[in-house]
């Protein structure tokens, strides 16, 4: 009985084909999968990889005025936020439970009293119901329609905040500065310390957010290398020990009156 040996895969036994991507010819282990050959693959999948790892919006669209169309999720977001500015849901307390009593007194009448006036009793009580279920509706749909009032202008303010936040990404000014503290701070990531090679996972973060200190915008100290999940990770948040506010207001005024 011969000794095991150990075989590993070689060309010898690779599927022949035609690479799609680069056109090389010949055996290869990557044509038993997607047509690509052996280099080609490795990078198809790093590009698959990247695609998965990008947020995928989803298809549902919801419709709030003639100019505004936004995502069920963003839709759901607005509402909550507009609910909360509008304070807490009334319960309307009365409106709920005057059709209990109504309802209660009735039957209660119509066992009490003869059937002649019991039941013109019950017709009045079941009248007084019906119109307090009425009253309630009308409070409810009042409430509702200020819900959604409020909804689409906090969509009509996120519209006009995304329009700001193209003109000033995609300006000269924001360019060449990007660039510079992207090339002084050498494209390593500020919070974790990695080289970052993609330019898709190459961020540059304002520290104090640029929502809440529009005037730190263009400011160098305020200005961060991170990675895409860094800076994920901080959104909106800041530390207001790492840069004080006298020397940043100092550096402000230096560049302005230069």
């Amino acid at each position: 009985m011969q000794p095991y040996k150990d075989i590993r895969r070689s060309n010898m036994y690779a599927p022949y084909g035609t690479c799609r991507r680069c056109g090389w010819s010949g055996k290869d282990w990557g044509f038993k999968y997607h047509s690509f050959c052996r280099r080609c693959y490795k990078i198809w999948r790093k590009e698959k990889a990247k695609e998965n790892r990008k947020y995928k919006f989803p298809k549902d669209n919801v419709e709030l005025s003639d100019s505004i169309v936004v995502t069920e999720h963003v839709y759901n977001r607005l509402q909550r936020r507009a609910k909360h500015a509008l304070g807490p849901t009334p319960n309307y307390f009365l409106a709920r439970i005057i059709p209990i009593i109504i309802g209660v007194g009735a039957i209660y009448l119509m066992r009490k009293t003869d059937s002649e006036n019991g039941a013109a009793l019950t017709i009045i009580m079941l009248g007084g119901f019906s119109l307090a279920v009425l009253f309630f509706n009308i409070f409810q749909c009042a409430w509702e329609k200020r819900v959604k009032n409020k909804t689409i202008e906090l969509a009509e303010f996120r519209k006009q905040d995304i329009k700001e936040q193209r003109r000033f990404y995609s300006s000269a000014e924001w360019r060449i500065i990007r660039e510079q503290v992207i090339k002084e701070q050498k494209h390593v990531c500020q919070k974790c310390g990695c080289r970052i090679t993609s330019d898709y996972d190459l961020t540059v973060d304002h520290i104090k957010p640029r929502s809440k200190f529009p005037e730190l915008a263009l400011d160098k100290s305020n200005l961060q290398v991170l990675c895409r999940r860094c800076n994920s990770a901080k959104g909106a948040n800041y530390d207001e020990s790492i840069i004080t506010d006298d020397e940043i207001l100092s550096e402000t005024i230096k560049n302005i009156e230069s």
